[in-house]
């Protein structure tokens, strides 16, 4: 992203050119959001999303990530550059431990989220139609770490043997190996981490 914004008069071009890079992505989703949207008034439920997914984003931000793109009840953010798999790691940490801040609904605080996150080569470009183009991230690095966000329970964070191998000693010990079943679309050779529930 920090290319394009350097790339002045030449970013349309850069932005129709599909190119490899290796990122960490990341995957949050709500926990018991149908459940949750069924006990809520619809302007509780968008109020309460909103301020979940805009403290997800803000910390995205922090640790030096960016929001690829919002997925209704969670997010798929971007990591890159030096030490992006334990920024991303820090982030999704923050992320599902709800830290209490000032201000901070308590409503929003007590909406559980589930985090997954994946290292590797993807791929990114502009999708769509003329009228509507969409720079975004796609492969199967992104589409592991959505599987493993969806193998996340409330306030729990899934991470890939890539990602922990990235880590610092004293971060990868957050992690404990996972025991349940890979999930469909993740190499069954490939170990998964848990940190969690908080």
């Amino acid at each position: 992203m920090r290319e394009l914004l350097d790339a002045g008069p030449f970013a349309e071009r850069a932005l129709r050119s599909p190119r490899h890079v290796d990122a960490c992505i990341l995957f949050t989703d709500i926990r018991g959001f149908t459940e949750l949207s069924r006990s809520m008034d619809p302007e509780v439920l968008i109020d309460t999303v909103d301020r979940c997914i805009g403290r997800q984003a803000l910390a995205v931000e922090r640790y030096g990530g960016y929001v690829d793109n919002f997925t209704g009840d969670g997010l798929m953010a971007v990591f890159r550059g030096r030490l992006m798999e334990e920024n991303a790691c820090l982030c999704a940490l923050e992320i599902v431990q709800r830290p209490k801040r000032k201000g901070m609904s308590r409503a929003d605080d007590g909406v559980p989220v589930g985090a997954g996150l994946h290292s590797g080569d993807v791929v990114m470009g502009s999708i769509g139609c003329e009228s509507r183009l969409t720079y975004t991230t796609v492969g199967n690095t992104v589409n592991v770490a959505a599987r493993l966000s969806g193998q996340a329970a409330g306030c729990d964070v899934v991470i890939s043997e890539p990602v922990r191998a990235a880590l610092s000693e004293a971060w990868a010990r957050r992690f404990r190996r996972l025991e349940e079943a890979t999930p469909a679309g993740v190499s069954p050779t490939m170990a998964l981490y848990r940190a969690g529930p908080y």
